[in-house]
């Protein structure tokens, strides 16, 4: 029988192969994506087409054009978090505080949350801001659950989300502007590369006269991919994708046969 170890890193032995899964230490932040990179491979279909230069000023322009439109998106926005995070805190509160009735404190920072549908309990702490069931961590926005003790108690849902979901980060991440490469001091003399001498001129017969070829390479079998995988609450060309509703918890993304979501 191979041995099996299961503790901070899960350990799977297979006689000769040893599977290792390291459990992944950071925070996901509700990112659904396989990998950032490919929502910017979208976002410059057109660019990487282009040769090296070109695409890279296609790009510049890109993110000059994307800044520009950040800075005032959420500029008349009256708050303390983006539109996007308040609106999903308040959907929240709607559909899932109601759920949890029964409340319990333990001290001034630690709660107890009972549902009535399933009976299950869960342990809050507002002061670390985590809960049992561990969404609160994994997304930086309090659950339902917390939601539940910060509604009851009178405490501002909106200040116990990370700070990278406050519109005053927002400003910051777009507050820098992208310059032209040659932008400088337009006041000064030009100052030209070559002087009067002759000598200061490259002599071209040092030149070598061996050109420097591109790397040989060979294209990929298959079509290559042109779009990103999406995720569930994602639109597609304006339209809302069909998200299936459970029976179990009435939440959407799921049905109660795949459903793993806590109640």
């Amino acid at each position: 029988m191979p041995p099996l170890s299961i503790g901070p890193n899960f350990i799977f032995q297979v006689n000769p192969l040893i599977i290792r899964l390291n459990v992944f230490p950071g925070k996901r932040y509700g990112h659904l994506t396989s990998n950032i990179a490919e929502a910017l491979n979208a976002w410059i279909l057109e660019a990487r087409e282009m040769p090296v230069l070109p695409m890279f000023e296609r790009i510049r322009h890109q993110l000059m054009d994307w800044f520009t439109k950040r800075r005032t998106v959420e500029a008349n926005t009256v708050g303390l978090l983006v539109t996007s995070v308040a609106e999903r805190i308040q959907v929240l509160i709607r559909q899932r505080t109601i759920r949890y009735r029964h409340i319990n404190q333990s001290d001034d920072v630690t709660f107890e949350v009972k549902s009535s549908i399933t009976t299950s309990e869960y342990v809050i702490n507002i002061g670390e801001r985590t809960c049992s069931c561990r969404i609160w961590q994994s997304t930086g926005i309090p659950c339902g659950h917390a939601l539940a003790v910060l509604c009851r108690y009178g405490y501002d849902p909106n200040t116990y989300t990370k700070q990278f979901f406050t519109l005053d980060y927002f400003h910051k991440t777009y507050k820098n502007a992208i310059f032209h490469p040659l932008t400088g001091d337009y006041t000064q003399s030009l100052q030209y590369p070559l002087g009067d001498d002759e000598d200061d001129i490259e002599d071209l017969s040092d030149i070598d006269e061996d050109p420097l070829l591109p790397p040989s390479t060979r294209r990929p079998a298959g079509r290559p991919k042109k779009r990103r995988i999406r995720g569930p609450m994602e639109d597609i060309d304006g339209a809302p994708r069909h998200q299936n509703r459970c029976g179990r918890c009435r939440d959407y993304g799921h049905t109660r046969k795949t459903g793993r979501e806590a109640i």
